[in-house]
């Protein structure tokens, strides 16, 4: 009988040891590559992020700072990054009536941006409760789209639409929450999971 428990324990973390080990086996972005994606000419080195659109009136305040952890995600995938604040100056420079087409092409000019990251928070639940205990989890909607620069071609969009599970349900998953899943996540600290999601799923090498 112990040994029985002793394998089954074993096996249970195995089962966790898996999960910690292999980020890619559990998908949280839904994406799209699109035909210039694969025809694009010259590799993607610089990614400039531009400032976070807004659906649900509760990340207005977050917008910021989920816009800087997909500089820090994507930066750490080894890309050169181009901040939302630039980007911003960059826009608010051009006419009223300017586009995707006329940001891309400037941001190619100024920085030698290969590529626009333009986001929109989609969804945003804050926790209830705390980080030992909540009796509603965070929640965290984050759609990406990455246009080409100067051209503005969408090359890949991503998906990530996701509530926080517990850790025994799903743990494949969990572990990779920071923590470790060890306590409930608030909704920035999830959204930053989410960033970095996004930035390991797009199927690109710097």
């Amino acid at each position: 009988m112990a040994a029985r428990l002793l394998k089954r324990g074993l096996a249970w973390w195995l089962v966790l040891l898996a999960g910690a080990v292999a980020p890619g086996c559990v998908g949280t972005v839904v994406q799209q590559s699109f035909p210039a994606l694969d025809s694009a000419r010259a590799p993607i080195q610089r990614i400039a992020v531009a400032p976070l659109g807004v659906r649900p009136e509760a990340a207005v305040g977050a917008a910021p700072v989920v816009a800087r952890y997909l500089v820090d995600a994507f930066a750490a995938r080894g890309f050169e990054v181009v901040p939302p604040e630039e980007v911003a100056r960059v826009s608010g420079a051009l006419p009223a009536a300017a586009g995707l087409h006329e940001l891309a092409a400037t941001l190619k000019r100024e920085f030698g941006a290969d590529a626009v990251l333009v986001g929109t928070i989609t969804r945003w639940v804050e926790r209830e409760g705390g980080a030992a205990g909540s009796q509603r989890p965070a929640s965290v909607g984050l759609l990406v789209d990455l246009y080409g620069a100067p051209d503005a071609h969408r090359l890949w969009r991503g998906d990530f639409d996701h509530t926080q599970q517990a850790g025994l349900e799903n743990v494949l998953l969990t572990p990779r929450y920071p923590g470790g899943g060890a306590r409930w996540l608030s909704a920035e600290e999830f959204a930053q999971f989410g960033a970095s999601e996004l930035a390991a799923a797009l199927p690109l090498v710097p």
